[in-house]
């Protein structure tokens, strides 16, 4: 069953976007990028970004549109005040999708959030303004985290995913890379581990059936002995004898010595 966390970055609902895009060009193009930064369940940009109608939009009139869509795709709330003067205006639900993204960006390089962090990247004053966009975030499920009011700050505990730009893909093919490496070298530890105990427990066996060889043909020896020689080795089981001999000494009767 697919969660919605899924259903917000599986491209699903961006989907209806693309192929719309395959057949538009020009304001028909800015048109389908108003539609998909305003759409509720649409938080990742890249498919659509790559598509070559939209990048086409470079070399036209409406680059501003081709960058608010690359801002929306990698770039946070700071990242759009820088340029508020070259970019069209947002939408007031394309600017709670950019501050909500701009969360999801910080959540990747700290997992604990302060109030004054957020509020300086999102440009929120007011605390219960902050705490209130951050709760529908969590409803909305981009995020999972609680908020900390007594130390102001957000503790994230997970955040939907964003597009990834193409130079992020060596830092990440290194990262996967050194992750694979170290899980290698774990489970080659486990194995060696494995290895170990099953010797171990095979060296065991062994000495257990040699002792209780020993231990039968010692019991078969004493058959001509005395009647108070068979006793003692079936009461005190010779085991006892040998585990004596071996440990210290025992204060009271002495069970060394045959009777």
């Amino acid at each position: 069953m697919t969660t919605q966390q899924e259903t917000l970055t599986d491209g699903n609902a961006l989907k209806q976007f693309l192929v719309l895009a395959k057949s538009s060009k020009g304001r028909a193009i800015v048109s389908i990028i108003e539609k998909a930064l305003n759409h509720p369940s649409v938080f990742v940009f890249g498919e659509l970004l790559d598509m070559p109608n939209v990048q086409q939009l470079k070399e036209t009139e409406f680059k501003n549109y081709y960058d608010l869509l690359l801002i929306f795709a990698y770039g946070s709330f700071i990242d759009y005040k820088n340029k508020k003067d070259s970019l069209p205006q947002l939408t007031p639900q394309m600017i709670t999708k950019l501050k909500q993204l701009t969360i999801v960006f910080l959540s990747s390089t700290s997992n604990v959030i302060p109030y004054s962090v957020l509020q300086e990247q999102i440009e929120i004053t007011n605390v219960r303004e902050l705490e209130d966009l951050i709760i529908d975030s969590i409803y909305q499920n981009i995020i999972k985290g609680k908020l900390d009011q007594k130390n102001k700050h957000l503790e994230i505990d997970f955040s939907i995913g964003r597009d990834v730009q193409p130079e992020q893909l060596d830092s990440m093919i290194n990262c996967l890379n050194n992750w694979s490496s170290t899980s290698q070298k774990l489970l080659d530890d486990i194995s060696g581990l494995i290895t170990h105990s099953d010797k171990v427990h095979l060296q065991y066996r062994k000495e257990k059936e040699e002792f209780e060889s020993k231990f039968e043909h010692a019991k078969s020896n004493t058959k001509n002995d005395s009647p108070a020689e068979q006793l003692y080795y079936d009461s005190m089981e010779y085991s006892d004898e040998v585990r004596m001999k071996k440990g210290p000494k025992i204060k009271g009767k002495d069970y060394s010595k045959r009777p």
